[in-house]
């Protein structure tokens, strides 16, 4: 009996589960040789009315080669009554399909992958949130 093949795309959820830690990390096939990831209860900060939320993006099957973009959160409110910035936008997301979620669309143009990986990305745009 063979063992079977870890590809990058495991890989990949595998340190998003390991990052993530008590958080509940979904997955479900994109279709396309790639998955959908959902971490519930990240926190997002004070920022926002409800100070966690879920996060959710797709790993293409091109991953590592490719961004992980854009990601997906619940629908969050400013607590300084603010409009999100031009990043934010209202949408629904495949990954809960049929539920309101806000695109934060955060590119990463000089995506590399020896150094970049799902889990920095989902990191980075945490904080970015967490900083609006």
């Amino acid at each position: 009996m063979t063992a079977p093949v870890v590809t990058s795309i495991d890989e990949a959820v595998a340190a998003v589960r390991a990052h993530f830690g008590q958080a509940t990390v979904t997955t479900a096939p994109d279709g396309s040789g790639g998955v959908y990831v959902v971490i519930d209860e990240v926190d997002v900060g004070p920022t926002y009315t409800s100070s966690t939320t879920w996060l959710g993006f797709q790993v293409s099957a091109a991953y590592p080669d490719a961004d992980v973009y854009p990601h997906y959160t619940g629908i969050l409110t400013r607590t300084d009554g603010q409009p999100h910035g031009q990043a934010i936008q209202q949408t629904t997301w495949q990954g809960h399909p049929g539920q309101p979620a806000q695109q934060i669309s955060r590119r990463s143009n000089h995506w590399n992958p020896a150094v970049d990986t799902a889990t920095n990305k989902a990191v980075r745009i945490l904080a970015w949130l967490a900083a609006q």
